[in-house]
């Protein structure tokens, strides 16, 4: 699929491009402003599903010169929930790119709707960084809703050699802890070991999908994203 914007193009990515995303979500991920609720580990597991077809479940945007500004990939946690992730670059921001990834995420999501049980509730659903709010806007203005926050809490452990860890002795642990009626749900114990912490909170946003709804966005629509 390759829509054409103004200075833009989406396309479908190639594995070739996983060096790059690897460095646009990790500068997403460092970003104050985040878009980010995954890593790079967690795409990859997903991307290793047997439901999940890089050609046709992910994008990328790129410019005219060939940098990757823009990516975002879509997949199922069952029939009835599907999830979405969404990391643009922060120096390629309030273009418009946002908002044509995310319709065309659930687009893709709407046509799996004919997959669910009947009569189920269907909900697409992303991940935001707190302090992102132009990324909470563009959800609202998409018509999600806020849903649970969380803190996730990762670790990288590094084994005790005495020398400095190389990548394969490092093991990386990770806690999502829910906020739930005051209290903290979904706490797993981290080891008090010499190792690298981060600890971010993030925000939920989803939006019931239904067979009732009209498609968000027709050729014109996407032509029209150029000019944002």
């Amino acid at each position: 699929m390759a829509v054409l914007l103004k200075n833009l193009i989406a396309r479908s990515p190639q594995t070739d491009d996983l060096a790059v995303l690897s460095e646009l979500v990790a500068l997403c991920e460092s970003s104050e402003e985040s878009t980010v609720g995954s890593s790079l580990e967690d795409l990859l597991s997903q991307w290793q599903r047997p439901d999940f077809h890089l050609a046709s479940d992910a994008w990328v945007i790129v410019t005219t010169r060939g940098q990757i500004v823009g990516f975002a990939c879509v997949w199922h946690e069952d029939q009835a929930e599907i999830l979405t992730f969404i990391c643009v670059h922060p120096e390629h921001r309030n273009r418009g790119i946002g908002t044509l990834l995310l319709r065309m995420v659930e687009l893709k999501a709407r046509e799996s709707l004919r997959l669910a049980p009947s009569g189920a509730r269907v909900i697409l659903r992303g991940l935001i960084g707190k302090a992102n709010k132009g990324a909470q806007s563009l959800f609202e203005r998409e018509g999600f809703q806020p849903g649970r926050q969380f803190l996730r809490i990762s670790y990288t452990l590094a084994e005790d050699t005495g020398e400095s860890p190389a990548p394969q002795t490092q093991k990386k642990l990770r806690a999502d802890i829910f906020f739930e009626r005051g209290r903290l749900l979904g706490a797993t114990p981290l080891y008090d070991r010499d190792g690298l912490c981060s600890v971010h909170i993030y925000k939920t946003y989803e939006k019931e999908l239904s067979l009732a709804t009209q498609e968000l966005v027709a050729g014109k629509e996407l032509e029209s994203l150029g000019a944002c």
